[in-house]
């Protein structure tokens, strides 16, 4: 072998090693930041000796040092010791950015009184690890996952770890069961709402950013968060990840997949921060608390209300003294809800049709062009929601105001305050779970709506639960051909696919046997509890609503684990979980002789 042969064979050996060695660094990066989080927890959440706080501290203290280290010795080996001299990847920026908020941390921590902070350092450590967990995790490295197996245990991850940050000490006033803690971070991440807790006296303002984190990352979904940062930081996403994310957002469109992520961001974050806005200007002169409480309370209820999760830090929810006369205020929550629970598609389609019309607008305004229509404003699915969405929301708020004008309704004296009351409570039954009345006295007539409002829940792709508006309104158009004649869906001038119509009565089916399932267990484990009551909490978990007729508290235990298995089941869908569990069969292959088989 010559010299040039032998060169380029310790060349290879060499490249070799370096990526080998610079993975591990990756690894020890990733570790040093799981310590320093866990570091942070224990700092944070459990009570100990003075001089343990000093040393853990002093610990903390030297990670950031630490890192830059390591961040140094990763690119001395990929950029000095490479044959290709590039300073600037974008997959890197994530590291650039750490490494260059870590420099300045360390050069101007004894310079500014914030930056020396304990507090500044345990928040710049979890940020950390949370950049760098999201952009890590979207490798997904077994090729055997499905995306509804990946949707699932996402969910699930996210359900186990909200479990054990609710049993730290410090984020309870008092000791906090295990049963309790899985049944409030299930409802959190679910977004549902129920709680065998007093969420405002048992949990502590930090137990209470836990669920605010429980809500916003179950509301949108933690895979969206994920490959939103892995676009971002690393400049893409492998194949399989893009073509999971496309299944879950279920977009047409795999090519403008980031810029589908940055819209529903954007708008979740928008419509958040102009909800917690019009919330603080309604509250601060009638709502008691300071300036930070006030604000406070704003975000996490136009968090809570936008995520349809339903969860809220004043007594009695919203039907607080200061609160439920507030009809403005209520108008706020029902619109927060409604936006978050008609689906991303349909935000997006509406996005585009409005950004078609408003520039042939401006075109025919300011250039005198000629006006251009478009063929197709709105998708079948997004009329489809729309209208439905319309329809049930008109007929819930009759149906309320009528059944309960002379009940509930009564201490609201102007008719004004009696139809907003009636809305909001024709939308908090479509997965939200805010209550502005006493649910404890409502009407036997008024009961049964709301089973059929949660039960129907909200749009497909949104932050709301249910069997979705589109498979009743599905199921329904079906029954209406059929007595018809005809053989086909027809709606909107389009002919619905029989798939679309096979997987709406397979949903309602499933529903059906988790709900009755679900029922006829709770009612085994409390006997004693009267079943029109046990029916509102089974069908409340799995609509992923959070109404409740003041019973979830007194459940036994066997009944909070039916309904935290119910509430993970509304909210993941078991439908999904089969899909992604079962092989697929060919059967395009063969066609077996058709019969008829009487079904009346």
């Amino acid at each position: 072998m010559g010299l040039r042969e032998k060169w380029v064979d310790y060349e290879d050996r060499f490249f070799i090693l370096k990526e080998s060695i610079v993975r591990r660094t990756n690894r020890v990066i990733f570790l040093a930041l799981t310590f320093g989080l866990l570091l942070v927890i224990y700092q944070i959440g459990f009570p100990k000796e003075p001089y343990l706080i000093n040393w853990v501290n002093n610990v903390l203290r030297q990670i950031p040092k630490a890192l830059m280290l390591l961040f140094l010795f990763k690119w001395f080996l990929k950029i000095i010791l490479s044959t290709k001299k590039i300073i600037f990847e974008r997959k890197h920026i994530s590291d650039f950015i750490i490494f260059f908020i870590l420099f300045l941390f360390n050069v101007l921590k004894n310079r500014s009184e914030i930056i020396r902070s304990d507090y500044f350092l345990y928040l710049l450590i979890t940020s950390f690890f949370f950049l760098r967990f999201l952009s890590a995790s979207t490798e997904v490295k077994n090729s055997l996952l499905s995306p509804s197996v990946l949707f699932t245990i996402s969910f699930s991850f996210l359900i186990f770890w909200g479990t054990a940050m609710l049993l730290i000490p410090t984020a309870t006033n008092g000791n906090l069961s295990i049963i309790d803690s899985l049944f409030t971070a299930t409802s959190a991440v679910c977004v549902t709402g129920l709680s065998t807790v007093d969420v405002p006296t048992k949990f502590t303002p930090f137990g209470i950013d836990i669920l605010l984190i429980l809500i916003q990352i179950g509301g949108l979904g933690l895979m969206t968060f994920t490959n939103f940062f892995a676009i971002l930081f690393r400049g893409g996403m492998s194949l399989r990840n893009h073509l999971i994310l496309s299944n879950i957002i279920e977009t047409d469109e795999p090519n403008s997949l980031f810029s589908i992520l940055k819209k529903i961001l954007f708008y979740t974050i928008l419509l958040e921060v102009l909800g917690a806005i019009l919330i603080f200007t309604l509250i601060k002169d009638s709502y008691p608390g300071s300036t930070y409480d006030h604000w406070f309370f704003s975000f996490f209820h136009s968090i809570s209300a936008f995520c349809n999760a339903g969860f809220s830090t004043a007594p009695d929810g919203l039907y607080n003294q200061n609160l439920r006369f507030n009809y403005n205020l209520l108008n706020v929550f029902s619109w927060l809800i409604i936006l978050g629970g008609i689906g991303f598609p349909v935000v997006i389609d509406i996005y585009n049709a409005s950004k078609n019309y408003v520039r042939s607008g401006l075109r025919l305004l300011f250039l005198g062009e000629r006006f251009t229509f478009q063929a197709k404003p709105l998708s079948v699915h997004s009329k489809l929601v729309l209208s439905s969405s319309f329809i049930l929301l008109v007929l819930g708020t009759l149906a309320f105001y009528f059944l309960e004008r002379n009940n509930t309704l009564a201490e609201h004296t102007s008719f004004y305050g009696k139809i907003t009351s009636s809305f909001f409570g024709s939308v908090t039954p479509r997965t939200a779970g805010f209550n502005a009345v006493n649910m404890g006295n409502v009407m036997q007539g008024t009961i049964l709506v709301y089973l059929l409002l949660m039960w129907i829940g909200a749009a497909p792709s949104s932050t709301g639960g249910g069997i979705k508006v589109t498979t009743f309104t599905l199921a329904l158009s079906n029954i209406v051909a059929l007595a018809k004649g005809k053989n086909r869906i027809e709606l909107f001038k389009r002919e619905i696919s029989q798939s679309s119509v096979q997987r709406a009565f397979v949903v309602i089916f499933i529903s059906l046997i988790i709900l009755g399932s679900s029922i006829f267990m709770v009612s085994i484990f409390d006997p004693q509890i009267p079943l029109h009551k046990v029916a509102f909490e089974c069908f409340s978990a799995y609509g992923t609503v959070g109404l409740s007729l003041n019973l979830t508290a007194s459940l036994s235990e066997g009944s909070k684990l039916v309904l935290i298995v119910c509430m993970f089941l509304g909210r993941v869908g078991l439908f999904t979980m089969l899909f992604g569990i079962f092989k697929k069969v060919d059967c395009d292959t063969y066609r077996y002789p058709k019969d008829s088989i009487q079904v009346m």
